[in-house]
């Protein structure tokens, strides 16, 4: 690239201006190392460098706060200006802002035009981690994917499903995450309430909740709550005002903990998948590679641009849910109030009387007992909560109804 002249502001010396806002812009515009080499992401919401000028040691990739000494040193040789590194800063945002771009959106183009138009999704968790190969694994798998495809094209979209890899230790389930991800992954964080984890999320596709760490720190209604947001509001690090911003991305978790789901009123968010690494015929780790992802990532795009549909069937609810029970840690008083409703005759019953069965009188001073009943009857799709006049008098309990 030729340099031209640059026609800067100028002093009433006649020399360029150096609390010119536009000198510096000129300079970003016009140099030969450094036209071109700021844009906006509409993705991460952040300024990305997109090209590396080694003569510089700048490197491609997320904006370095030891560039700008950098440029200011490079500027003053080649110009013999020297300008504040605040004002620098500023011209390189109203650079990056001018030139926009989602590199994310532009990946998902690039692979539904290269897509053969093959489904591979629905073996893709049974080749790779062994999961057994059926309707539930890929719908959930289609869920997942095509729920991140919508995330780039529509951010705002609501999507509260997190998908789970659940067992095969070993198997390799965090790396399939890194490699679908295509880079845009993130596992760096401990919980889902410090704000300053958030823009760390925002910058990924897939926010993979590892071993289950940030679960773990969490109570479950602050993961629900975040689950369930379509919004993120915090302030960035050194930033003047709070912003929000759409939640881009899609979660996942991994466990090897195969009872793992402990809150019944919930866990219809999540989507258990189990691995198993003796079933796997490939590994994430050497086999799974760019032109796979590009493939799974090119049907799932298909499939959203198809109109894919979010609002599962009666036969499909029914099929997540069974599933998901396989899932279900249960504890050993769930367990005998199980045993109690298997062999109950009557199609009506009251908490006084499970609680008899277990060798429990007093409900009243036994509140721990009358919650787990509670928790337990509420839960269940063949039981409904109901009221019963007997002798006159009204009761209160739970009657069985038919379940298709």
């Amino acid at each position: 690239m030729i340099r031209k002249p640059i026609e800067f502001e100028l002093n009433t010396q006649g020399n360029p201006k150096t609390n010119s806002l536009k000198n510096i812009g000129l300079i970003l515009d016009s140099d030969p190392l450094l036209h071109g080499t700021f844009k906006y992401n509409e993705f991460a919401y952040s300024i990305d460098v997109v090209k590396d000028i080694p003569q510089l040691f700048i490197e491609k990739g997320q904006l370095d706060d030891s560039y700008s000494a950098i440029m200011l040193r490079y500027i003053e040789d080649e110009y013999g200006v020297m300008f504040q590194e605040k004002l620098l800063n500023m011209a390189i945002t109203v650079e990056a802002k001018s030139h926009p771009y989602n590199p994310v959106k532009e990946y998902m183009e690039k692979c539904y035009k290269n897509w053969d138009h093959k489904e591979r999704i629905k073996d893709f968790l049974p080749v790779y981690l062994g999961v057994p190969s059926g309707e539930v694994t890929t719908l959930q798998t289609k869920l997942f994917l095509v729920g991140a495809v919508m995330k780039v094209y529509k951010p705002e979209s609501k999507f509260d499903w997190v998908f789970d890899l659940v067992g095969g230790q070993g198997v390799g389930k965090t790396t399939l995450l890194k490699k679908l991800a295509h880079g845009w992954y993130t596992d760096q964080f401990t919980d889902f309430k410090d704000k300053d984890n958030f823009a760390n999320m925002l910058r990924a596709l897939i926010v993979n909740d590892d071993e289950m760490t940030a679960t773990n720190n969490s109570d479950f209604e602050n993961l629900k709550k975040f689950i369930s947001a379509e919004e993120l509001e915090f302030r960035p690090p050194y930033g003047r005002h709070t912003i929000r911003r759409p939640k881009n991305f899609v979660m996942a978790r991994t466990t090897n903990e195969s009872t793992y789901l402990k809150d019944k009123t919930g866990e219809r968010r999540f989507l258990p998948n189990m691995a198993d690494k003796s079933r796997a015929m490939a590994n994430p780790v050497t086999d799974l590679d760019d032109a796979m992802v590009d493939h799974l990532w090119g049907e799932a795009v298909g499939l959203y641009k198809e109109g894919f549909s979010f609002i599962l069937t009666k036969e499909q609810q029914k099929l997540i849910e069974d599933n998901r029970k396989s899932f279900m840690y249960i504890d050993e008083t769930e367990n005998q109030i199980e045993r109690v409703l298997s062999t109950w005759d009557d199609d009506w019953i009251e908490s006084s009387e499970i609680a008899h069965q277990l060798g429990e009188d007093n409900l009243v001073k036994n509140r721990s007992l009358a919650k787990k009943i509670k928790y337990v009857m509420d839960n269940r799709r063949d039981w409904k909560p109901g009221s019963k006049k007997i002798k006159g008098l009204a009761h209160r309990g739970y009657r069985k109804v038919a379940t298709s």
